[in-house]
């Protein structure tokens, strides 16, 4: 795709305008800690408040609300966060310090704040520690302070990468990166000797349930071969303040079912199981009003594949794989009837009609929203011939 069009000029100005329009977080909490079991171990999270993610605060991911965070004295962050990771249990098996979008974005973490937190963490004991940033944050001096103040086994450098297909990327994401800068991340992160993780989307907006769980499938691999380490992967839930929620509310938007993220896992290679993981399968808000649709199946299946995929999850590999391929249900045979029944490719007549109607409610001029169209009807092109 042409670097010059890298900016879906219709997303960047409908996602500005959500953004504006979304309701900030609460001023508490500024901190908060979760736990979950990874290999019969604590994984443990640990959030801190910031002003949130600066692309989501220019017109963001359509997806995505990690929340429109407020400014926060860096002594009073520091003071809170201290006392949470003192209360870290010792032999943590994985950590993961995050703000509310991206670790290394010198807008969102400065640098003199980025070190005192470094500092704080000097003491944790941890197998395996990450953080979460965007690819053109990646630079080499800020890994080098990580590599200086964290002591664990592994250091993972988590991106957000949705789908390996710049197409996707730009005009059903709203991401502003493309596979050329995700290449040059993952070789900083190699010569740095950190592990790169790769974050994939399954449902992403625009796209039907069977192109999504193609693409899904095609990015893990295009993933591997471009370095990755490690993936994981992300059904996508409908979060308030987002363009998801719109579509959602226009009927343009449902969220996958829980079996396109076990049928993903079924189609891929033994061999690649153990480096692929899974999150976000379950709502681990406490506010339940952080989620308003999510993936799910029905209520007589919902509860074991909840507890098959937390096993998954925990032991990542074959043989969970195998406990998830041998469920069956009523309402699995229904998913394969409605899957097979749409259509394989990027329906771009569609696409267009709602883009329009983007420009109606949002007030987008028509020449930019007809640009738009042309262009991303031109580029589909490649997308559908792989896709079939």
């Amino acid at each position: 795709m042409n670097r010059k069009r890298k900016v879906n000029l219709v997303l960047h100005s409908v996602m500005q305008k959500i953004y504006m329009n979304r309701k900030p977080l609460p001023e508490n909490p500024r901190i908060s800690v979760r736990y979950e079991k990874v290999q019969d171990k604590v994984f443990s999270e640990v959030w801190f408040m910031t002003l949130g993610c600066s692309h989501d605060r220019n017109g963001g991911c359509t997806m995505c609300n990690y929340g429109k965070g407020h400014y926060v004295n860096p002594e009073e962050i520091l003071q809170e966060l201290g006392g949470q990771i003192r209360k870290l249990p010792g032999n943590l098996q994985e950590l993961i310090v995050t703000p509310s979008g991206s670790m290394l974005d010198d807008q969102e973490v400065p640098q003199e704040l980025f070190i005192e937190i470094l500092k704080l963490l000097e003491s944790v004991n941890t197998n395996d520690f990450l953080i979460e940033t965007r690819a053109d944050t990646v630079a080499a001096e800020k890994l080098k302070l990580i590599k200086e103040h964290i002591h664990a086994n592994r250091i993972f450098i988590e991106i957000g990468v949705e789908t390996c297909d710049d197409w996707i990327l730009r005009n059903c994401v709203n991401k502003n990166m493309n596979m050329e800068e995700l290449e040059q991340a993952v070789r900083i992160i190699h010569d740095s000797d950190m592990y790169a993780c790769a974050n994939i989307g399954i449902g992403i907006p625009f796209l039907n349930e069977r192109v999504s769980i193609i693409t899904a499938f095609d990015s893990v691999k295009t993933a591997f071969r471009m370095g990755f380490d490690t993936v994981v992967l992300f059904p996508y839930h409908v979060k308030p303040g987002t363009l998801c929620e719109y579509l959602w509310e226009q009927g343009e938007y449902l969220c996958c079912s829980l079996w396109a993220l076990i049928h993903v896992l079924e189609m891929l290679p033994k061999e690649m199981l153990r480096q692929v993981h899974i999150s976000w399968y379950r709502n681990y808000y406490d506010d339940k009003k952080k989620i308003l649709s999510s993936p799910d199946t029905c209520d007589i299946c919902r509860e074991e594949i909840l507890k098959l995929l937390d096993g998954y999850k925990n032991y990542p590999g074959v043989e969970a794989r195998g406990k998830l391929s041998s469920l069956s249900c009523g309402c699995r045979d229904a998913w394969k009837e409605k899957i097979n029944s749409q259509p394989g490719y990027v329906d771009m007549g569609k696409i267009a009609g709602i883009y329009r109607s983007f420009g109606e409610k949002f007030g987008i001029p028509g020449e930019i929203v007809e640009q738009e169209i042309s262009y991303m009807d031109k580029d589909l092109i490649k997308l559908n011939e792989r896709l079939n």
